[in-house]
């Protein structure tokens, strides 16, 4: 992971807000959040500026979340960060920025859920929504992302190891047999049906997000760049979860 070299400062959203969209520049400045690709500043009550320091990558995805989410918020059943301005390179800032819509919540790491069914039940709803054909000229996705499951086979299997290696689970032997479980379920344009096998492949990819989880809030126990300790528990939780229900 490569940050930026500039430091990024209330100071310098302020003077890029000014430079480029100076009707809102009036609008005080703090920071939201520190994420993997990008740093969150607050812009008044109802806005943020999320600026990238991390990857090449980040350029590129709020290119397509600049293109293509506006157009998808509306037909959505929650709220979604909507963008509203692009912020060019320049001297002060050489990498590009937008300015969205702030929704208002806090992170599911550090909130426990205490509605966990009626949570379910949005969230499906949610996705179902979200998952429709796709334009011919939408961009593709990265990482794999929404490809087969095998496609990410190798992935998985070093990401069992390592949290076996590092002893943060105690019957791997379960969790593979999930993986394998998933990886065996037929495979069909089905989405919205939620068949079978549909929910198989869908266990397979919460295993595979939730051993990556486990092993970045392992990396926060140990100070180490980029770990959030606080994805543990509901890692945990969800590979409990896979194990006591696998079919």
């Amino acid at each position: 992971m490569t940050h930026v070299k500039i430091e990024v400062t209330a100071e310098l959203v302020r003077d890029l807000v000014r430079d480029q969209h100076p009707d809102l520049a009036d609008l005080p400045v703090r920071l939201g959040a520190r994420g993997w690709d990008n740093q969150l500043w607050r812009l008044g009550d109802d806005l943020a500026v999320r600026l990238p320091w991390a990857t090449q990558d980040a350029d590129e995805l709020l290119l397509k979340e600049h293109a293509l989410l506006p157009a998808i918020a509306p037909r959505l059943p929650l709220q979604i960060p909507v963008p509203q301005r692009l912020g060019r390179p320049s001297e002060r800032f050489p990498r590009l920025w937008i300015v969205t819509t702030w929704v208002a919540g806090e992170p599911a790491d550090r909130t426990p859920v205490t509605r966990g069914a009626e949570a379910a039940d949005l969230l499906a709803a949610f996705l179902a929504a979200l998952h429709q054909p796709a334009p011919d000229d939408a961009p593709a996705g990265r990482n794999r992302r929404g490809g087969r499951l095998a496609d990410i086979d190798h992935g998985v299997a070093h990401l069992l190891k390592e949290a076996t290696d590092r002893r943060l689970i105690s019957d791997p032997d379960a969790l593979r047999g999930v993986w394998e479980d998933a990886l065996a379920a037929p495979i069909h344009q089905s989405y919205a049906s939620a068949d079978a096998a549909t929910v198989r492949r869908a266990r397979g990819w919460a295993l595979s997000k939730a051993l990556a989880c486990l092993l970045i809030a392992d990396d926060g126990v140990h100070g180490r760049p980029g770990g959030k300790p606080t994805w543990g528990p509901p890692a945990y939780a969800a590979l409990r979860h896979l194990v006591t229900t696998i079919r």
